[in-house]
């Protein structure tokens, strides 16, 4: 059996390239939120030196920041050109397992190396024609190889066509030895420098370690990574489903709020979200939780966090009912006097909405409930996110949205092609 991995080349880069075509072939990065620091990275970008992770006003140090584009992230954006990806994947292969938003593991449809790869390729060229997006694949003999394989097909430079299998065992030990420890998947910088010390430095001698060795000195997980490099097929990935534990949605404001309705606002809108989450995957919450912080490196203001959980008597995924106990649970731990930095909503104790249990005191009409929020998310979804609200929202300009400074030109295919404002 063989497995594949399709990999997006620099997806948020690549994203905004899709809309801005004038960004192809100069140094371009995307920053994170507030704009703080490198998430992104063109390929010319990295050859400029410029690492991830690096903060933005570090980037002086690397090159002239006058030669660098900087893009503040569109998530949303990045969000549903991956779910196009991941339907052209899906409707090409089975047993597809989305493992992050630029990546998707899947089971080869066939054992034919030959016929195998003329279908990466038609699946690659697929991708770039329909979404614009570049791709690599690999294929393997388990999910590790699949990710050797794919580094391979976006780095070599003889792989034109964005598609590699690590089939043949000669292939194999010649990729793994020339493969860092450190860029071994579920090995990471951590663990790496520990290997290296006992002399363990490339993939290659991970995988010629004996079994027994890794677990005593390690753990399981690496045990199964070494066996998967060897082409033991024995490691399952951790997909991202629709069955969660619990959805988050919090962010670090722009600047330090010290009024509470500015504060109460940015609950309302994450308190908004994480129940249309909650729509889209079918499920519905028992618990809301409210978390605020405030900056603990502003030694001119006093510092401040704290938490509250607001259990639902009815499991629940309408906007009304979240913001709700949302609210109830902002107002048990705000306190003046402060300035905030962060806030958060969490909704944990999610169950599927077909089984809800009601409330033997409850007296909410709850068809009437979901019937109005499945009228509100087709009109956004057909007419424009957020195009209507049950509550009130901040203008973009709100103080507690966070600083976007580089913000990507308008452009006049961004709403029509993905209905989302810009």
């Amino acid at each position: 059996m063989l497995y594949g991995i399709v990999d997006c080349n620099n997806f948020f880069v690549s994203c905004e390239r899709v809309f801005n075509p004038s960004l192809n072939g100069i140094p371009v990065v995307v920053l994170s939120n507030n704009d703080g620091c490198v998430i992104a990275r063109s390929n010319e970008a990295k050859r400029l030196g410029i690492p991830m992770g690096c903060p933005a006003f570090q980037i002086k140090d690397h090159t002239n920041p006058d030669n660098v584009v900087m893009l503040s992230a569109r998530h949303i954006v990045y969000s549903d050109l991956s779910h196009r990806i991941m339907s052209i994947v899906g409707s090409m292969v089975e047993s597809v397992e989305v493992y992050s938003v630029d990546e998707a593991f899947f089971r080869m449809p066939t054992d034919d190396v030959e016929r195998g790869h003329e279908m990466m390729v038609e699946m690659v060229q697929r991708i770039r024609r329909e979404v614009g997006v570049p791709v690599s694949i690999g294929f393997a003999p388990t999910h590790t190889l699949c990710k050797v394989a794919v580094e391979a097909a976006k780095k070599h430079p003889s792989i034109k066509d964005g598609v590699y299998w690590l089939v043949r065992p000669e292939a194999i030990d010649i990729m793994l030895r020339r493969t860092p420890i450190d860029e071994v998947w579920g090995v990471g910088r951590r663990l790496a420098p520990s290997l290296s010390e006992r002399g363990i430095k490339t993939a290659f001698d991970l995988a010629s370690l004996p079994p027994e060795v890794i677990r005593l000195n390690y753990n399981v997980t690496l045990e199964r990574t070494a066996r998967e490099l060897r082409g033991e097929d024995c490691l399952r990935v951790n997909p991202v489903t629709m069955s969660r534990q619990s959805i988050m949605n919090s962010r670090t404001f722009g600047s330090i709020l010290t009024d509470r309705r500015e504060v109460a606002d940015a609950v309302i809108n994450f308190a908004e979200r994480c129940a249309k989450h909650l729509r889209d995957e079918n499920a519905v919450a028992a618990n809301v939780i409210v978390h605020l912080r405030g900056d603990f490196f502003r030694k001119d203001l006093p510092y401040y966090a704290n938490s509250c959980r607001m259990r639902i008597s009815t499991p629940s995924a309408s906007t009304t009912t979240i913001v709700h106990y949302a609210l109830l649970a902002f107002n048990n731990i705000y306190r003046s006097g402060f300035g905030y930095r962060k806030a958060g909503v969490l909704v944990t104790d999610i169950t599927p909405a077909t089984g809800i249990q009601l409330s033997v005191f409850d007296t909410t009409d709850h068809t009437k409930q979901r019937n109005l929020m499945q009228a509100i998310d087709n009109i956004n979804r057909e007419l424009g996110e957020d195009l209507v609200q049950l509550v009130p929202q901040a203008a973009p300009d709100a103080k507690w949205r966070p600083k976007q400074d580089h913000r990507a030109a308008p452009s006049k295919t961004l709403r029509f092609y993905t209905a989302m404002p810009q």
